[in-house]
């Protein structure tokens, strides 16, 4: 199923007009699944610009999570609104979308050749020319699916998971990030315990890369999603809002 997107609201969040917010479909095959993916830039950067690979949250595309992700980095970079589902599943309820991000969790070789797809199909479209640097990054499950791009060792400079899961059944291949990393964690999620937390301090020190964890004290899981509304699974308007501000400027720092 094809969406059609609004970019009335992406082009209110960036500060420029409707007509300038570039929305492209692009799509890639693999083993029979047809992925689409969104592309979101600014028409009137004509240079070539860095790209950000951004996975959302258990729900896939929609324009919600269009809105989140530009919300959260701007359009200084093209960034490419990854589909790891595949186009005909765009859940619709909470249940729906366990049962669609649960086998990538428990396969995360298959979530990782997923990322790597996407990632290629972004280097690949012609609708948008792309200066060479690139970045991952993912709200809740997609910041686990972007942790796992790392660590399979794709070729990124930059990595953040915000509110995502930080456990992997294979924590020495923390040796294969090639990116500087930025986790911004909720203290108070309850998906993720201290000590999945330590666990992953453990991991990026033991690879020995450039890594940076922020940890907000108020905020639980979900802090990004102004929809997210349970115990521990909620909005955090001044958490979103300083998260938004670390990640703009990790990107700058390391794509700009």
């Amino acid at each position: 199923m094809t969406q059609q997107f609004d970019p009335a609201p992406l082009a209110a969040i960036c500060g420029i007009a409707a007509a300038d917010i570039g929305i492209e479909l692009i799509s890639h095959q693999g083993d029979g699944i047809t992925y689409e993916s969104v592309l979101l830039f600014n028409k009137k950067n004509t240079a070539p610009v860095a790209g950000v690979l951004s996975v959302p949250n258990f729900f896939g595309i929609s324009q919600k999570a269009l809105q989140v992700a530009v919300t959260t980095m701007g359009l200084t970079q093209a960034v490419l609104v990854g589909d790891v589902f595949g186009k005909s599943v765009r859940p619709t309820n909470a249940e729906e979308a366990m049962a669609a991000i649960i086998p990538l969790k428990q396969d995360r070789a298959e979530l990782r050749k997923r990322m790597t797809a996407a990632l290629e199909a972004f280097k690949a479209q012609d609708k948008v020319k792309l200066n060479g640097k690139l970045g991952v990054c993912g709200f809740c499950f997609g910041g686990t699916a972007a942790l796992e791009l790392a660590r399979a060792g794709a070729d990124v400079q930059a990595v953040a998971s915000l509110h995502g899961a930080l456990e992997t059944p294979n924590p020495e291949d923390g040796k294969n990030i090639k990116g500087s990393v930025l986790v911004l964690h909720g203290v108070q999620d309850p998906s993720v315990p201290r000590a999945q937390v330590d666990g992953f301090i453990d991991e990026v020190s033991a690879a020995k890369i450039d890594w940076q964890l922020v940890n907000y004290g108020e905020a639980g899981h979900s802090f990004t999603d102004p929809e997210a509304n349970h115990p521990g699974f909620s909005y955090h308007k001044r958490t979103a809002e300083r998260a938004a501000v670390a990640l703009k400027n990790f990107f700058a720092e390391r794509l700009g």
